[in-house]
């Protein structure tokens, strides 16, 4: 990690709870062109740098139709003295890299999302059985967001000063189209198992999300449509039986974490009532994010969709990714069943996971601590 991208990365982490759209919005910019760090994935207190902008938020609703318990529990994280090891593994670089992150990876752990940089520039790398392979460099700036266990990728692309979604799929490159209108999507597309793919869009000139709007691709569609939800409210990931998940605003500023179906019905997540709360990933039954309460910074939790429960874990966040089995990873650290998992690092570098797999394996990079530390592709099996 360069010094830049080590000084966005606290600037984020300073701001409390959680930051306005246009906070974010100027940092991870900033970040995105002073640096080639992709989000890593979330953006606010520890979630995604290195994207075009704005707090996430990206809870579930239950899977069935159901109401919800009158009364959901929260839990305190009880991690052990014990920390699980865990066996770690350099990531191949491709020809002509000096370094590279890696930023998410599919759920069945094969294929893995990354870059390197040309000056303040993307360029993408998707590593499948841990082969590296440099993909279409179809404008300056490349970047990659998320894979499917089909190994469809799917991005952002930097036409000028304005970001467009691409998709990926058999060696075919996709750019695909908003509803008619000027628009600024952002933060990042996410990808179901299908490649169902969902971002939100504003008006061009809005900020802190006026007026926005969530969009849709189904598979294989080249056009966006409106999703039926809240005016404002935004998603942020999007689950294999077609749950959209994503959070309302009020004046930019994130409140309360939700889930929707396509067809616009949604359910609040459980937080206490003196927090605000955030979810910025979701995998099968589980989601993950963070709370704020006042000033104070966010702190990871999990929630259980199943049940509503919700845990407070012991560690800085909010949650970044999370598994099918509730593996969380957050700022700097990774959880397996509320305990840390210990990543072992080479001496004298710092480690920063990214992304969780459903078989166990952890991505992310490790940087040397001083200040031209280069960023070293890892993975952990855990």
């Amino acid at each position: 990690m360069n010094d830049d991208e080590q000084q966005l990365r606290e600037q984020l982490e300073a701001i409390t709870a959680p930051p306005s759209r246009l906070e974010a919005e100027a940092l991870l910019e900033a970040g995105r062109r002073r640096s080639f760090r992709r989000r890593t994935w979330q953006a606010a207190g520890g979630v995604a740098l290195a994207t075009t902008g704005v707090v996430v938020a990206v809870p579930l609703v239950m899977r069935d139709a159901a109401p919800p318990p009158p009364t959901a529990a929260v839990v305190a994280g009880t991690p052990s003295a014990r920390t699980v090891a865990c066996t770690s593994k350099a990531l191949r670089l491709p020809p002509g890299a000096k370094e590279a992150t890696a930023d998410g990876v599919d759920p069945s752990g094969r294929y893995i999302i990354g870059h390197d940089s040309a000056g303040q520039d993307f360029r993408p790398i998707l590593w499948t059985d841990g082969v590296p392979k440099r993909l279409p460099q179809k404008e300056k700036s490349v970047q990659l967001t998320t894979v499917n266990a089909r190994g469809v990728v799917a991005g952002l692309a930097t036409e000028g000063n304005s970001d467009y979604v691409f998709r990926y799929d058999n060696g075919r490159f996709t750019r695909l189209k908003p509803p008619s209108g000027r628009w600024h999507v952002y933060p990042w597309p996410m990808m179901n198992a299908a490649g169902d793919i969902v971002i939100n869009a504003e008006p061009e000139g809005n900020i802190e999300g006026k007026d926005s709007i969530a969009l849709y691709w189904k598979a294989g569609t080249t056009t966006a449509v409106k999703l039926p939800l809240p005016t404002e409210a935004n998603v942020y990931d999007i689950t294999d039986d077609g749950t959209i998940v994503g959070g309302t605003f009020v004046d930019g500023e994130g409140r309360e974490a939700y889930a929707w179906d396509l067809t616009g019905k949604g359910r609040k997540l459980t937080a206490p009532d003196d927090s605000r709360a955030i979810a910025y990933a979701a995998e099968g039954n589980w989601a993950t994010g963070g709370l704020w309460r006042g000033n104070s910074d966010g702190k990871a939790v999990l929630w259980d969709l199943r049940t509503g429960e919700l845990t407070k874990l012991d560690g800085p966040g909010p949650g970044d990714a999370v598994n099918k089995d509730g593996w969380v990873v957050s700022t700097g650290t990774a959880f397996r069943n509320g305990e840390p998992l210990e990543l072992p690092v080479p001496k004298g570098r710092d480690v920063f996971p990214r992304g969780v797999s459903n078989t166990g394996l952890i991505v992310g990079h490790t940087s040397a601590q001083d200040d031209n530390g280069l960023s070293e592709p890892r993975t952990w099996q855990c």
